[in-house]
């Protein structure tokens, strides 16, 4: 690696600390919304939205926990599959720890982004226009956080990782398709638990995948054209 390169992905990594602790900062000292225990009007809200938006069930929520790490081990278990079943281990660990840093490095922009977003713009969450809402949601303050969808943003942005880690490293593997068509799957799957869990709208899913995914994936481009193909 040429200095360079290093100083430049240095640079990267540093811009989305940054940006990390900029989220971090903001969520820390927005203004918090107060709410005097009646449901919100669901007339105040889109048309498409509410006619989609659910109550609070905890199962739901529960389980697009679960999927945001299955997706996220999916790229974990590629990346250690690649370096397990290759020839040359030395070249293979250098290969995976850079992937793995381009993951972090996907992962950090995107969750600092939609972080700053979600402050922002302070919108409420599906759940308080019923009875009954999330105790949690309410006791954490983040009941005013809906916009975009956290969840789907990660998925998404795992999604967008792989996409470019097979057209990088293994453009022409059999398991790049089924890979894919499984972790798209799930991400769907994902959007729509958080959907009828009540946290998220249509439009907070929709938005939090499409810009999970761009980070992501434009993140990821970018340091592979630094320094990824080198290392092939």
């Amino acid at each position: 690696m040429t200095k360079k390169q290093f100083f430049t992905l240095a640079g990267i990594f540093i811009l989305g600390c940054a940006l990390m602790l900029t989220a971090s900062l903001a969520k820390k000292h927005r203004s918090v919304v107060e709410w005097d225990g009646t449901p919100y009007n669901i007339e105040n809200v889109n048309p498409l939205d509410a006619k989609l938006a659910r109550p609070y069930n905890q199962t739901f929520d529960k389980t697009g926990d679960v999927f945001v790490g299955i997706i996220g081990l999916i790229a974990v278990t590629a990346i250690a599959v690649s370096f397990f079943t290759s020839k040359e281990k030395s070249k293979a660990f250098k290969t995976a720890v850079y992937d793995f840093f381009n993951l972090g490095v996907s992962g950090l922009y995107a969750n600092s982004i939609y972080r700053i977003l979600k402050t922002a713009a302070g919108r409420i969450r599906p759940y308080m226009y019923f009875d009954n809402p999330s105790q949690k949601g309410i006791e954490e303050a983040d009941f005013f956080r809906s916009w975009p969808s956290g969840h789907t943003a990660n998925v998404f942005l795992i999604f967008g990782f792989l996409l470019s880690w097979f057209a990088v490293r293994y453009a022409d593997s059999k398991l790049k398709k089924p890979v894919l068509t499984v972790t798209l799957l799930l991400c769907i799957t994902t959007m729509i638990f958080r959907m009828l869990s009540g946290n998220h709208f249509l439009t907070d899913v929709l938005s939090g995948a499409a810009f999970g995914f761009t980070v992501s994936y434009g993140v990821s481009v970018l340091c592979y054209k630094i320094y990824g193909k080198e290392i092939n």
